[in-house]
């Protein structure tokens, strides 16, 4: 019981710096209320409702679209498609966020879990009786 919350409390402990400094390497990553003036979080589009991710707008020239990579706002996008696209396909970024980082938190999880167990009951050998 005790390696379990030891490796609950440093689960805890790597999800807090991560959160920790996600927050302050980028601020308006935070958690913010949502407000009448929110812009959608599917595309930066200030469109007035959230549409979601399935039905994305086409640019018609009242509301125009925020370009991620950019940051231009323009009618004419010069990358639509990558625009609706980009938010279904995973980039490097969240593979190494959602992937392998739980991965690698795993395994070391593990390989501390199994070092502590060897520590605390190591058998004698060789000894007299």
């Amino acid at each position: 019981m005790k390696k379990r919350l030891l490796a609950l409390a440093v689960l805890l402990a790597v999800v807090a710096v991560v959160a920790v400094a996600g927050f302050a390497a980028a601020p308006e990553s935070g958690l913010r209320p949502i407000a009448a003036d929110s812009p959608c979080p599917a595309v930066g589009c200030a469109s007035g409702a959230c549409h979601g991710f399935g039905a994305v707008p086409e640019p018609d020239g009242v509301h125009e679209m925020v370009c991620p990579e950019a940051g231009c706002a323009s009618v004419e996008c010069h990358a639509w498609e990558s625009l609706t696209g980009r938010y279904h396909q995973a980039s490097d970024a969240s593979l190494n966020m959602w992937i392998l980082m739980p991965t690698v938190l795993v395994l070391g999880l593990w390989l501390l879990v199994r070092r502590s167990a060897r520590g605390g009951a190591r058998p004698v050998r060789g000894g007299a009786s």
